[in-house]
């Protein structure tokens, strides 16, 4: 734990605090007052009671924040530490930053490949009554088998209107995460109420994730379903220079018979799909299936009188969505997918170790401070390990 206190870059965050009034009646100290809440996540307190029980109970935690057992702040003391910490939210980000570009100093690649999902954090509250206790959440839905989100209305009447019987719904918020793959360390974060779309996070995500920053290289993008759009696709092709790969949505509604089948593979004339055969520039290659030997063409005489067969090439600017710089045909792009499951188990380290399965704390400012903080704690282990050259602890939360 020491080890991860010493590498988060609190320090103007701390400065900040102690040219404040001090918190608490007996004057306890600000880097105490810090400590103790990172203490808490490190050690899996679930509220500021938590915190304090655990003050008590481990000399350890007391020495390293520097209380004395007589002398240790109380549920109250802390709870007016958190309220300036939510104030001062821009500079708790700011640890989190400054923690992301120190792994990219640390470790080679890291934000090259980047994964993006969201997942559910639910409020303290009871979404069901007329006036819940927390005004900042909402209710959300998404598929119980995975793949795209959905959004639910402004207030719980509207769960009652929902026709699909197979969503799982739950009020509060969503936490949206750009996460290295290969590393399986968040880069970026935003918070949003539960009834926010996936589709239209990813943009802030990527900007905080990369943006203009020196060094920073975004070679491919992944998502499932519930960020494909064509702005999407297009933003991460043109603005970013990298891979989309994002399934297509799949609907009845959004096929182009007799042009490209579901996953955007053009057709012949005789309607069978035509082969990927490389990238030309800023162009798709596809060749006839027939002549390439992976189907008989029933068409009775060829479509060209050339040998190397019926030749097709897309622009890919023209529709990145449908026809990406790589295929969703491909091996690779498949691989590149897999690869998708690195930012759930980021979301399932955050609940399980790190307490967002259960907040105790009421608005999306300090719902944010509690992801912020939790991300804060899991950046800060990792760097500590990566100084100390020890990749194999990368991902390790033990107290």
């Amino acid at each position: 734990m020491v080890m991860m206190l010493e590498a988060i870059p609190a320090e103007k965050l701390l400065a900040t605090l102690e040219r404040e009034h001090w918190t608490g009646r007996k004057g306890y100290s600000v880097r105490g007052m810090w400590s103790g809440l990172v203490a808490g996540l490190w050690h899996k307190c679930r509220s500021i009671a938590d915190v304090v029980r655990l003050l008590k109970r481990n000399r350890e935690v007391r020495l390293v924040c520097g209380f004395s057992k007589d002398h240790m702040p109380g549920e109250d003391a802390l709870r007016r530490f958190v309220k300036k910490l939510v104030k001062h939210e821009d500079l708790v980000e700011e640890c989190f930053c400054g923690l992301v570009e120190r792994l990219r100093q640390l470790l080679a690649g890291f934000g090259s490949k980047l994964a993006v999902d969201s997942t559910e954090i639910e409020a303290y509250a009871n979404g069901h009554r007329k006036t819940p206790a927390d005004p900042d959440a909402r209710w959300g839905a998404k598929s119980k088998g995975g793949g795209s989100k959905e959004s639910a209305g402004e207030g719980s009447e509207s769960r009652g209107k929902g026709k699909k019987r197979d969503l799982h719904w739950w009020f509060g918020y969503k936490l949206h995460l750009a996460v290295d793959v290969v590393y399986e360390l968040p880069a970026s974060f935003v918070l949003t109420p539960a009834n926010k779309s996936d589709t239209e996070q990813m943009a802030p995500l990527l900007k905080k994730a990369v943006g203009d920053k020196a060094g920073a290289k975004l070679e491919a993008l992944i998502g499932d379903k519930g960020y494909d759009s064509q702005d999407n696709c297009r933003l991460v092709y043109e603005g970013y220079g990298a891979l989309p790969i994002i399934p297509i949505r799949e609907r009845a509604d959004m096929q182009l018979p007799d042009i490209c089948n579901a996953k955007g593979t053009p057709t012949c004339v005789a309607g069978l799909e035509m082969v990927y055969w490389g990238r030309d520039g800023k162009y798709l290659k596809y060749r006839c299936p027939a002549v390439v030997g992976k189907a008989k063409c029933p068409a009775t005489s060829p479509c060209t009188a050339s040998g190397y067969g019926y030749v097709l090439k897309l622009s890919i600017a023209d529709d990145p969505r449908r026809h990406p710089p790589l295929p969703r045909e491909t091996k690779k792009w498949a691989r590149l997918y897999r690869l998708r499951t690195s930012v759930e188990r980021v979301n399932s380290r955050l609940k399980e170790q790190l307490g967002l399965d259960r907040i105790t704390l009421r608005g999306q400012a300090k719902v944010t401070l509690t992801a912020v903080l939790s991300l804060v704690v899991m950046l800060g282990a990792a760097v500590s390990m990566a100084e100390r050259h020890r990749l194999k602890e990368l991902r390790m939360l033990a107290a």
